[in-house]
């Protein structure tokens, strides 16, 4: 049956409500979160639990009201669903419920009821969720597109709520920096990590998630903020330094130059050179000498980072969240400069971000591309929002799998919200290279990461007049046709000559033998013939007369030339 999207309004619920959802046999283990082997939410194959493999399943997703904030937001969750149900080898029917003037989002699940909806998936802002986790019970299952942690042991049993909390990425991040931390510095102290944040309101939210991490991980931390009139500034604070026997090294090999007294002009340019050298070998060695912090976390976008990439230490380890996404490098100028300023960078981002392109995007989903990160990542949302109420609408309590958004975890029995957990991006040599978490979560130096081969580009076809070498053929030479080559009273080819047939046996049982014509007839039409490309010249040699009588008695089967 094809999916269908239906627009209903919670001021006029319609339709009647759907029989009970039955419940399974097969109770599902109590599993904690990453703890089961994830399911690839890609694949054409799903996991065998239905609703009912009798009818298809109805999703209603919740609008907010025309006017609202959110109205873009939510639209663009509701093309990831509708696409994800019309690739899907079990599509399913989805109704629209949009609030009305004044609405409540009970009005908009009681409209979803009447209509007979299965799962409600909505809505998207969290002062509405919060609502929902606040009641004591739901009429249908219900998976909600934002979360409150601190209601997750408290929701109702028919809410789970799995979001793209910019915050969540953060603490994900920070764990990753604080395991790469190395147990001791090469001076035997303890490993620090510096937080570089500006000013913005998304960008302290991320910083305060680092810092809830690094103090439950006792690590040691200093916070920057960061202004682009005071980087050579911060250049100079997280500038590497020798060691105090390295530094003295270095002064004495100056100071004793500068004590040498030249005898004329070129000895004192010598000197100079000399000292120079020293100086340049001094600045080459405290460029990769350990750095006062281990590794950065940074709290900014992908421009600002940018400008504060080119002044930290070549050893420290940079770790931010998709804020500091630089955008695809394939598609987009800035992107590529973006990329080359964002080296070694370690971010976290929705595979469906750094997976397609606008070919694979449009082959997959049956759409277009969204062109904005956040408008891709919002698609990816409606797409996991599908598969994942496919599952809760048959009361699984444990769903894991693979998604566009992430490797995805749901313990009902332990909490509601749904644990994502993003694909780990290395920015490098200009291109974006997705590496699994447990290789950068080394300590110690960046490892190295191995770039994605080049597609091999086809072999260019040779040109007139070229010879060819090859293994049957050794020496094959191209011919060039040109105009003025061309005789004007150039006469027709010679007709085939074909063998007579033998007339068959009488009474044998084989097939009968069509006589066919001693001679094949010629084009009667104007054949048109190019030349290379190379040329620009065209041939338009006479049309071939043919002889009629032949071709009367030529089979009519189509002959190609």
């Amino acid at each position: 049956m094809p999916p269908a999207v239906v627009e209903i309004s919670s001021d006029a619920p319609v339709g009647t409500p759907t029989a009970a959802i039955p419940e399974f046999d097969t109770p599902q283990p109590n599993t904690r979160p990453n703890d089961a082997t994830f399911v690839d939410a890609s694949a054409t194959s799903l996991p065998a639990v239905e609703v009912d493999n009798r009818r298809t399943l109805t999703i209603a997703y919740l609008l907010p009201p025309d006017g609202s904030a959110f109205l873009s937001a939510s639209q663009t969750v509701a093309n990831g669903l509708v696409a994800a149900s019309k690739t899907s080898a079990r599509p399913a029917t989805i109704l629209t419920v949009t609030a009305g003037a004044g609405g409540s989002v009970d009005e908009q699940i009681d409209a979803a009821v009447m209509s007979g909806a299965d799962v409600v998936v909505g809505p998207l802002q969290r002062d509405l969720v919060d609502a929902l986790a606040t009641r004591t019970s739901l009429p249908i299952p219900v998976v909600a597109l934002n979360a409150v942690p601190e209601k997750s042991t408290t929701a109702p049993q028919n809410l789970i709520m799995m979001s793209m909390s910019t915050e969540s990425e953060a603490e994900y991040i920070a764990r990753l920096a604080v395991q790469a931390l190395p147990e001791h510095t090469e001076r035997g102290s303890a490993p620090k990590i510096a937080l570089l944040t500006t000013n913005g309101v998304w960008e302290t939210r991320i910083c305060s998630a680092y810092e809830r991490v690094l103090r439950e991980k006792l690590v040691d931390y200093e916070v920057f903020v960061v202004s682009t009139g005071e980087l050579p500034a911060l250049q100079k604070q997280l500038e590497p330094s020798l060691s105090a026997e390295d530094e003295a090294e270095f002064q004495q090999r100056i100071a004793a130059l500068h004590a040498e007294k030249p005898a004329d002009g070129a000895a004192a340019r010598r000197q100079k050179s000399r000292i120079r050298a020293i100086e340049s070998e001094r600045r080459a060695k405290v460029a990769t000498a350990e750095p006062p912090f281990a590794s950065a976390l940074l709290a900014m976008d992908a421009q600002t980072a940018g400008l504060v990439r080119n002044r930290l230490p070549q050893r420290m380890r940079i770790w931010a969240s998709s804020v500091t996404n630089p955008g695809d490098p394939r598609t987009s100028s800035s992107a590529t400069a973006l990329a080359y300023d964002l080296d070694n960078l370690v971010f976290t981002e929705c595979p469906l971000l750094v997976r397609y392109d606008a070919e694979g995007f449009e082959a997959r989903f049956a759409t277009a591309m969204p062109y904005s990160l956040s408008a891709k990542r919002l698609f990816a949302l409606g797409v996991d929002a599908y598969e994942m109420a496919r599952q809760w609408a048959s009361h699984r309590h444990n769903i894991q799998y693979y998604g566009e958004t992430g490797a995805l975890t749901l313990n009902r029995d332990v909490s509601a919200v749904v644990a994502r957990v993003p694909r780990t991006v290395v920015v490098k040599s200009g291109m974006l290279v997705e590496v699994p978490a447990k290789e950068l979560a080394v300590p110690g130096d960046m490892p190295k990461i191995a770039l994605p081969e080049p597609p091999v580009a086809p072999a260019p076809l040779p040109e007139a007049g070229t010879t060819v070498e090859t293994p049957s053929r050794p020496a094959v030479t191209s011919i060039l046709i040109r105009t003025e080559d061309v005789p004007a009273d150039l006469p027709p080819s010679p007709p085939v000559a074909r063998p007579a047939v033998p007339a068959p046996v009488s009474g044998s049982l084989s097939a009968p033998v069509i006589d066919r014509a001693e001679t094949l007839p010629m084009p009667s039409t104007s054949v048109e013939t190019i030349a290379p490309e190379t040329t620009g010249t065209e041939v338009s040699p006479a049309s071939f007369e043919t002889d009629t009588d032949a071709a009367s008695e030529a089979d009519e089967t189509p002959i190609s030339y």
